[in-house]
């Protein structure tokens, strides 16, 4: 056996150690008694092990090589080198390693260690053989470094190049193609209202349509999640109202075959976030643990408080120092290969078979979670089982209360609404909905035009106005001067693109997401034009 072997089911960490080397080491000399205290004397944690012992035990340690890995002299000397590999210790660099040993050849690698409590470093491990001046194998001598900072700096530059890329193609894309999007579900939902029900096959076609249309529009947002492109409104909530609020979509989406247990501190902090994106971020774990227990397996959904990086998470070495909101979701599956552990929130990536997922639900996750503040994690349970874990930065002030329910109309009441938009089919399909629920409606295909329209006729209840319009006014520049010169008027935005700058212009309004519903677009009206003051 090597320095390098995979570790045998029972550790010889704690056996009785051989004697020191200042008994074990033959007397070779001076310049070995040099080497020795070399090694002893220097900040680098290196290590010296006999190749002529059963096992290649360590004989020699310095105490920079004890206090990076958390052991004791007595727990090292006498134990091969393996005892600091780990379940997600590359097997391809420790052959490698082993292979250096065997021919006694120089090597330097980098590898994933443990120390003594668990937690994972990166080693930049140099070993290499020592000889007598006859050439006479003496000993391998190895020196560490950990660099785990620079190791965790170039993964933060990798993502964030990663990050850019899919902005750039999921921005460039969003925008034209949420407006197809828009204008195949827009005249779904018109011939839905307009086929009878008798029509049964015209239906299942019509269904069919809005069905794939619909997956074509959570790719288009999943995307701009993962790419932190995706407009958050967030506010002040407590993240138990929300686990309590979203039961039956938890206890549907688990499945009737899955126990769900829940854990919630009832001390929880407040956080900020935008609570529709965290619904569905729990959603998407949840049925990817639903997946991997199958019927008679159990969730846990576990909420806590938690202090960083004081209270030694792992989350602690991304995320800033302070307090953080904790979410866990726990499955009692057969947990995650570790080959893979670390790829799970990469975009499609997928264990599942073709056609049955498009691995951008757990990448939504994480890049909520980033755009948020926090951080997504995952790893393995000891007893088995995945646990995920959420963390929001802590937030100050008081939760409001649920406000009452808006009593609006069903449909249009001859309100007249001005719509906004440069893409003439989807222009022609807005007016067309908004004429099929009741409006008066009149189309302008771009913001002067629309200033026009109002300067001739200001009797308009509602302005519904794209965001990204050509002509050098995009549509919040063009609510922002409905709002001043005719604070009467209502203002909905819509867009399918995503953009930080015009998002953040855009909160002062309501704003409908490219492609929305029939009913949602109705709804989203009703909302503005029936809030109290507001002029009908």
């Amino acid at each position: 056996m090597t320095a390098f072997d995979p570790p045998p089911e029972k550790s010889n960490v704690g056996m009785v150690p051989p004697p020191r080397i200042s008994d074990a080491r033959p007397p070779h000399g001076a310049s070995h008694d040099i080497f020795f205290a070399a090694v002893q004397t220097t900040r680098m944690p290196m290590i010296v092990t006999d190749p002529h012992q059963p096992d290649n035990p360590i004989i020699f340690c310095n105490e920079a090589f004890t206090f990076m890995t958390g052991y004791t002299e007595e727990e090292i000397v006498g134990s091969n080198c393996r005892f600091l590999q780990g379940p997600e210790t590359d097997r391809e660099v420790v052959d490698q390693l082993r292979a250096a040993i065997l021919k006694r050849e120089e090597i330097a690698v980098e590898v994933l260690n443990y120390r003594k409590n668990g937690s994972t470093f990166w080693n930049a491990l140099f070993v290499s053989p020592v000889f007598d001046q006859s050439g006479e194998l003496l000993y391998f001598f190895g020196s560490q470094l950990d660099i785990s900072r620079r190791r965790e700096a170039e993964e933060a530059l990798h993502e964030a190049q990663k990050m850019e890329a899919v902005g750039k193609l999921t921005g460039g894309i969003a925008h034209d193609f949420n407006n197809l999007l828009q204008v195949i579900l827009g005249y779904v939902d018109i011939l839905e209202a307009r086929v009878g029900q008798e029509d049964r096959s015209a239906r299942r076609a019509i269904e069919a349509i809005a069905t794939s249309a619909s997956r074509g529009a959570t790719l288009t947002q999943q995307l701009l999640a993962f790419a932190r492109k995706q407009e958050l409104r967030d506010r002040l909530l407590n993240f138990n109202s929300l686990i309590a609020d979203f039961r039956p979509i938890i206890d549907r989406t688990a499945g009737e075959g899955v126990t769900v247990r829940r854990h919630l501190d009832d001390h929880l902090w407040n956080c900020r976030i935008d609570p529709v994106q965290a619904e569905m971020a729990l959603q998407n774990i949840i049925a990817n643990a639903r997946d991997v227990v199958g019927d008679g397996g159990s969730i846990a959904i576990e909420t806590r408080n938690i202090v960083l990086p004081d209270d030694d998470e792992p989350a602690g070495q991304k995320l800033a120092a302070g307090e953080y909101v904790v979410v866990t979701i726990t499955d009692n599956g057969p947990g995650i290969d570790p080959a893979i552990v670390d790829k799970v929130f990469d975009p499609f990536f997928t264990t599942k078979e073709m056609g049955k997922g498009t691995g951008l639900g757990l990448a939504m996750v994480y890049g909520f979670m980033r755009q948020s503040g926090g951080l997504a994690t995952v790893r393995n349970e000891a007893e088995g089982g995945a646990r995920f874990s959420l963390f929001f930065p802590r937030a100050s002030g008081s939760v409001a209360g649920k406000a009452a329910p808006v009593s609006r109309q069903q449909d249009g009441g001859r309100e007249r609404v001005l719509m906004v938009e440069d893409q003439a089919d989807v222009g022609e399909l807005g007016r067309e909905m908004l004429r099929d629920l009741g409006y008066d409606v009149t189309l302008a295909m771009n913001a002067r035009q629309a200033l026009d329209v109002l300067q001739g006729d200001p009797h308009y209840q509602l302005l519904f106005t794209d965001v990204l319009m050509p002509g050098g006014m995009n549509g919040v520049a063009l609510a922002n001067a409905v709002k001043r010169d005719y604070p009467h008027t209502g203002v909905l935005l819509t867009t399918g693109f995503a953009d930080e700058a015009i998002d953040e212009g855009a909160r002062s309004y309501e704003l409908i997401r490219k492609p929305y519903r029939r009913a949602d677009l109705n709804e989203r009206i009703r909302q503005v034009l029936d809030k109290p003051g507001a002029r009908t």
